[in-house]
């Protein structure tokens, strides 16, 4: 099976195409152009390096969220509109999922932060050591919530994300030598994973179809938190 795979939830863009045996090819950029401008010539770069045909693709699999609320859109756009195009199936991965499958032998507690701005981090907890476990869903925390939280386990923590940098000291701080920290280029969102993730779903029939597939924000947009509290007070000011 030929699987693309695509992750545009932070500032990080990636394509990546894997089968069942091996990484055949990924494109991973970290600057500041818009996805909207990079993704398709990305994608494009990628199966022609790797001399696939779109129409030799088995399935699709984005990083569905949390993230960016624009840049989750790009991604699960264009995803399904390939998938309608291709009438292929589609996968919807969690960012922190994919994140913290990155590093499945860590013998600890596997942390993923991602900015989620407004004194919040989007949060999961999983345990790692020969695989990962899921321990939390994914979330929207406060960071003083999450080291009260951490704070009560022994384990050693492995921080990835980009709201990792923002809160490094805080973290030594609170958690000592129990703090571990990713390479930067192991700890940001790649499409290789989101692509390994979304091979093992369409295996166990889990795939979704172009109209099932959405974005998993996690909590709403800042446009529609306005526009619901202008609902609720009748539309005045």
């Amino acid at each position: 099976m030929y699987i693309l795979g695509i992750d545009t939830a932070t500032l990080v863009c990636s394509v990546a195409l894997v089968t069942e045996e091996k990484l055949v090819a990924e494109y991973t950029l970290q600057v500041r152009k818009t996805h909207s401008e990079r993704l398709l010539p990305l994608i494009a770069s990628v199966l022609e390096g790797a001399g696939i045909k779109p129409q030799e693709l088995d399935g699709i699999a984005v990083a569905a969220g949390p993230g960016s609320f624009t840049g989750l859109r790009i991604g699960v756009v264009t995803a399904k509109a390939l998938g309608q195009a291709l009438e292929l199936p589609l996968c919807g991965i969690s960012t922190l999922e994919a994140l913290a499958a990155q590093h499945p032998l860590f013998n600890g507690l596997i942390c993923p932060m991602l900015d989620a701005r407004r004194g919040q981090v989007y949060n999961a907890l999983f345990f790692g050591g020969s695989g990962i476990q899921r321990e939390t869903d994914d979330r929207a925390v406060t960071l003083s919530d999450l080291l009260a939280e951490l704070s009560e386990r022994q384990e050693p923590v492995l921080f990835v994300g980009d709201a990792v940098k923002l809160h490094r000291q805080t973290l030594i701080d609170a958690l000592g030598a129990r703090a571990c920290f990713a390479p930067e280029e192991s700890a940001v969102c790649r499409a290789a994973t989101v692509a390994r993730l979304g091979l093992l779903e369409l295996q166990a029939a889990k795939g979704q179809t172009w109209q099932d597939l959405v974005p998993h924000y996690i909590r709403r947009a800042g446009a529609e938190r306005k526009f619901q509290a202008t609902g609720d007070s009748g539309g005045r000011k």
